[in-house]
């Protein structure tokens, strides 16, 4: 039976018929994470609590309050239902994610994204990953490539469980993890590939991943939250900081997932070449 359908069945004496349900969830180890209408929300208790009958993967509840915040990323999550210990493993293409979802924003939606930029590396390749977070794209490419991974997160809570992340991969001897700012500790002149998996003025960010790059060039990942009709502007942008860094810009544009009305996720892949 589909989820909204057994939900409906189980809560149809005590939620009117009018009130949307919630057509799925995003598993994340043992914790589903919800999105409610607004009409639900206060029944997010009972729908909670028939989730966790619904799957027996399913430990913990939580529903979505808010948007992701700031710099650090944070998520709004409020637990409903069930284990009120959200730290879990998630598995994901053969790589063991230890988090918390409540805590730390762990995107689902990226899951093809991070396959298909696996799929682009080549061995041995130098790439930094600038908004590493648990190492949901710098894992990956080291588990799947002979490469040398430098992992920078600037959320303390997000670096432990990158560290832990790192162990229990058996990943130590190619991800070193940086603890900071990118902007203010990320290396020079070393990588051939930057990973950029931010979303907010992501483009502000640009000329420290260029700083990033060996001399002769290489390959950005910039990820960023943008209207379809701005994406012109970005890509004018994209050129001219890429031009007062000294290079040659050539940019492809992908859409990673729709992120809300009107607004899209995508990643603008930079190829760059010094200028002669």
């Amino acid at each position: 039976m589909r989820y909204r359908d057994f939900l409906r069945n189980k809560l149809s004496k005590v939620i009117p018929s009018n009130v949307v349900l919630p057509s799925g969830f995003h598993l994340v180890g043992h914790v589903a994470l919800l999105h409610l209408d607004f009409d639900a929300m206060k029944y997010a208790p009972l729908i909670g609590e028939k989730t966790l009958e619904f799957d027996q993967r399913i430990l913990s509840v939580a529903v979505r309050t808010g948007p992701t915040e700031g710099k650090m990323r944070l998520p709004g999550y409020e637990l409903v239902a069930g284990d009120s210990n959200t730290s879990t493993t998630h598995f994901e293409n053969n790589v063991k994610f230890r988090l918390d979802p409540l805590r730390l924003t762990f995107s689902g939606g990226n899951r093809r994204e991070r396959t298909r930029l696996v799929k682009l590396v080549k061995g041995g390749e130098v790439v930094v990953d600038m908004f590493s977070c648990v190492g949901q794209f710098g894992l990956h490419i080291a588990k799947e490539s002979d490469v040398k991974v430098i992992a920078i997160e600037i959320n303390p809570v997000a670096y432990q469980f990158l560290l832990e992340n790192i162990k229990l991969n058996n990943l130590e001897h190619s991800v070193t993890a940086l603890l900071g700012d990118c902007r203010e500790i990320h290396p020079k002149n070393i990588a051939n590939r930057v990973v950029m998996g931010y979303l907010h003025n992501t483009i502000e960010y640009l000329p420290f991943a260029l700083d990033v790059l060996v001399e002769s060039g290489g390959v950005i990942h910039m990820h960023m939250n943008s209207p379809k009709q701005r994406i012109g502007d970005i890509l004018t942008e994209i050129s001219n900081r890429c031009s007062n860094s000294g290079y040659v810009s050539s940019t492809q544009v992908n859409l990673v997932k729709n992120y809300s009305p009107g607004m899209g996720h995508y990643v603008f892949d930079i190829e760059v070449t010094a200028e002669a």
